[in-house]
């Protein structure tokens, strides 16, 4: 723990947080640094040199000459000392220091005697470690190796700074580069889906036209088609046209019968996100499956109730969703005697469009739809 003076002017989880903005704990050795320790090494005759780093379990070297160790526990420490006094530590003999007298390092391999070290601060007196010089003899230093070893150490600040300025520069270039490339791919998907939108209006124009015996007719079914094909897009607008969460799909066609008094649908799953070309083709199936319902299915009467439930399945490395449409409570159910724009949908361009496994039941106590497809994993444009 650093003493409670040294606190006074910066709290300690501040200063491990202005250490940790250089980038430097764990890199590999640099020559710049290294050529600071072996100059402060030389001037000041030393065998040993560190540029020391104080993080919150142990001091680890930047640079070192003459140690062998590229890190010590904090029990270990001089530096710890050092970082928070002022001006220059000097130690003429760390044997005779009460302080030090103990250290594993003092008493033992290498048997360190002499110790010096010049603080390193921030331009607002942060300190983060020191630049030392030992020695295995008790020692001094002359008044020119004070200096020089001081002015190494605004060296290896200046450094730092240097160093944290090209690697935040980097950081910069390398968002700038990742948004640009979003942007890009936000517009190829953007012209991917309009071409597949206008390909589906047309489609629903067709089939709605095909389906339908007059004009109010045609003109009621294929606003309610739009405006169900709108209601996923907006979902998928959230997450940049790549996604949309099946439970909010289901929830965007069941949603009028909400608010009544006794309960009307289920929606049972766990969170599953739809891929658009999924999403799609999978909220117009339950838009038409609502729309069956409300007409002559469960939803027709004030007592029906439908249930839509799905799972998740891996088989072979491929995720795979399980949903099933159940109507109950409903009038009696019977076979369409022809195929309609919801029946084309649900058995023919289900399976053709997103390779899903369908099966359609027409039982006398209500419609049951199930189908298996395999989920899109692939993104286009990343996630944030």
């Amino acid at each position: 723990m650093l003493n409670d003076e040294a606190l006074s002017a910066w709290k300690e989880q501040d200063r491990l947080a202005t250490l940790r903005s250089y980038r430097v704990i764990d890199t590999q050795p640099e020559p710049a640094f290294d050529d600071l320790v072996q100059l402060a090494a030389r001037s000041c005759q030393t065998p040993v040199a560190l540029i020391s780093l104080i993080d919150e379990r142990r001091q680890w070297f930047k640079a070192e000459v003459g140690l062998g160790l590229q890190e010590t526990p904090l029990d270990f420490s001089i530096c710890l000392s050092a970082m928070l006094l002022p001006g220059l530590t000097i130690i003429s003999d760390l044997e005779k220091d009460p302080r030090f007298a103990n250290n594993p390092l003092v008493t033992g391999d290498p048997h360190l005697r002499f110790y010096a070290g010049a603080a390193l601060r921030t331009l607002d007196g942060v300190p983060l470690g020191a630049l030392c010089v030992l020695d295995y003899v008790p020692r001094h230093l002359t008044e020119d190796q004070t200096d020089t070893l001081t002015r190494l150490a605004r060296q290896v600040m200046s450094h730092l700074e240097l160093r944290r300025a090209i690697a935040e520069r980097d950081e910069r270039a390398e968002a700038s580069r990742q948004i640009e490339k979003r942007q890009s791919l936000l517009v190829r998907e953007l012209h991917h889906r309009v071409k597949n939108t206008l390909a589906t209006v047309q489609a629903l124009v067709g089939a709605t036209g095909r389906s339908t015996g007059s004009f109010d007719e045609f003109y009621h079914s294929f606003s309610s088609r739009i405006t169900s094909l709108a209601r996923t897009h907006d979902l998928l607008t959230e997450d940049y046209w790549q996604t949309a969460p099946l439970r909010e799909i289901a929830l965007n066609e069941l949603k009028p019968f909400a608010e009544s008094r006794q309960p009307r649908f289920m929606l049972i799953g766990p969170p599953v996100e739809l891929s658009a070309d999924l999403a799609v083709p999978v909220g117009m199936a339950l838009h038409e499956l609502t729309t069956n319902a409300v007409r002559y299915g469960a939803l027709s009467v004030p007592a029906g109730y439908v249930r839509v439930q799905w799972t998740l399945d891996e088989h072979e490395g491929v995720r795979k969703l399980h949903l099933e449409w159940s109507e109950f409570a409903g009038p009696r159910v019977n076979e369409p005697q022809h195929r309609g724009f919801g029946s084309t949908l649900l058995q023919r361009v289900l399976p053709m469009q997103c390779k899903a496994e369908v099966e359609v039941q027409y039982a006398s106590d209500g419609l049951r739809f199930q189908m298996d497809v395999p989920l899109v994993e692939r993104r286009l444009v990343p996630a944030y």
